[in-house]
């Protein structure tokens, strides 16, 4: 009912942005701190659960939850809280992209099927989307064909704090350093020969290596780098920068009211045993 092929117009004049790196990097709150505090619109938890029927389970998300919300800088493994709180959207990214990062179909009815449900949330938030989802670094090139006036924005970390962060992670969630984690960006995480360490740190430059052969492909001018560390120790610079950097594309993207959020606390320094930060930090530095 919703699906109109004319809205496709809608992302000449609001292309969406993906915001994209490691897992553990800082994409998670970039997300909140660009949600929160610019005009753009994104998937929330409650539309999340309906990846089938997104534009109709917007319509009525508006309808029951006519207010705003402030977005809380709070996230449990990249998942925000609250129905308002933004949202990754992973089931419906893989109604069109397989576990591999491959498009399930290239053909055009495909593929405009899915510009037309994209378009159709643009239509309704009357702005940008913001999609953040670190699976998407592995998909840039057809993400970019797809929607080819999009933007990138990629988290830079130290990976020695990416790596302790990440090992964390699957000791919390499976209390298993061998078990896989997010986004599959090397062969080597697949490989139960290889020990976790170097699966890490494999995973980590899989998918640095993958953002930067895109940029070599289609352009610079398509990225938006952003430092972790500059985020939290600058936060309010850093959002400036990236509005700027909209700008200088012919993007107006306007702050919204609110009080800009103050610097964010910046965490570093050993986070797991010392032999395990051994382990990651000389393979690291052995590369």
């Amino acid at each position: 009912l919703w699906h109109n092929e004319s809205d496709i117009d809608y992302l000449n004049k609001f292309p969406p942005t993906f915001i994209i790196g490691p897992p553990r990097s800082g994409t998670t709150v970039l997300y909140q701190l660009l949600c929160k505090h610019l005009y753009f619109g994104y998937v929330n938890n409650f539309v999340s659960n309906w990846p089938n029927c997104p534009i109709t389970a917007t319509k009525l998300y508006h309808m029951l939850y006519p207010d705003s919300n402030d977005i809380e800088l709070i996230s449990n493994f990249g998942n925000s809280l609250y129905p308002f709180g933004p949202n990754e959207f992973g089931k419906f990214w893989y109604r069109w992209f397989n576990q591999l990062h491959k498009l399930k179909k290239e053909d055009e009815y495909f593929l405009k099927r899915l510009k037309i449900e994209v378009s159709g949330l643009t239509k309704i938030h009357q702005q940008p989307l913001l999609f953040k989802n670190v699976v998407h670094s592995m998909r840039i090139l057809d993400l970019h064909k797809i929607f080819n006036n999009s933007t990138f924005i990629v988290l830079k970390r130290k990976k020695i704090d990416i790596a302790q962060s990440i090992l964390n992670a699957k000791m919390s969630l499976y209390n298993d350093k061998n078990h896989p984690f997010s986004v599959i960006s090397s062969k080597d995480q697949m490989d139960p020969l290889i020990p976790y360490w170097k699966k890490i740190v494999s995973q980590i430059n899989g998918v640095y290596f993958n953002i930067e052969s895109a940029v070599d492909i289609i352009g610079s001018e398509n990225f938006i780098f952003i430092d972790y560390k500059e985020l939290c120790e600058n936060t309010k610079t850093i959002l400036k920068k990236i509005k700027m950097n909209f700008k200088e594309k012919g993007q107006t993207i306007h702050f919204k009211k609110n009080t800009l959020t103050n610097n964010l606390n910046y965490s570093t320094g050993i986070k797991v045993t010392e032999d395990d930060y051994n382990l990651l930090y000389n393979e690291i530095n052995n590369e």
